[in-house]
């Protein structure tokens, strides 16, 4: 399948995050879409997505170079906006995906990444390794522990204790010494003779 970004204008709008790890390419590309013609600064061929055979592995073809391209998911979804007066802002759409632009020598993307299939890096430099820094790792109890808590949690709240354990409601007041003026919390003292 191939996707061609000079394509004339649809009523559906595409929109792309592309991570260009070569940097003549970057320049190339900005120098395009920067132009008073995009379509006439990337010809000749223009520029080209090709997907043969998967979805996540392909080629960007640009002035008829070809450079491997790979397909991550962000570690979060990116909202985009667009202004049609200067002033208010629409949302066009979430992207969750990015486009992994490397060059003929290096693919641009690191092992771990190619494995699991997701950026380690958000768009934005704060949301750098977010995944490793803001979102945990799911949490790896046993079976038998989450059985006994949920026992033990239903055994309180049907008014009795843990096993093992003996509840015991006391009763405490803020008392104050007369002689030295300290105070402490202890236990009420009530006559069982009332």
């Amino acid at each position: 399948m191939a996707v061609n970004l000079a394509h004339e204008a649809r009523d559906v709008e595409e929109q792309y995050i592309l991570r260009v790890k070569d940097p003549a390419l970057a320049d190339e590309l900005r120098a395009a879409l920067q132009a008073d013609d995009p379509r006439a600064a990337a010809a000749p061929g223009g520029a080209q997505l090709v997907f043969q055979d998967s979805d996540r592995q392909g080629m960007f073809v640009f002035k008829g170079r070809q450079y491997p391209v790979t397909v991550l998911n962000l570690p979060s979804v990116v909202e985009s906006y667009k202004t049609l007066d200067d002033v208010n802002l629409v949302k066009t759409t979430d992207i969750g995906q990015v486009l992994v632009v490397g060059s003929a020598a290096d693919p641009g993307i690191a092992p771990e990444e190619a494995a699991g299939g997701e950026a380690r890096d958000g768009v934005t430099p704060p949301m750098r390794n977010a995944r490793g820094r803001i979102f945990r790792n799911p949490i790896d109890v046993a079976p038998h522990v989450v059985q006994k808590v949920e026992y033990d949690l239903l055994t309180i709240l049907a008014g009795g204790a843990p096993e093992g354990l003996k509840f015991v409601d006391t009763e405490e007041e803020w008392v104050v010494d007369p002689a030295t003026g300290r105070g402490a919390w202890l236990p009420v003292r009530r006559d069982k003779g009332r």
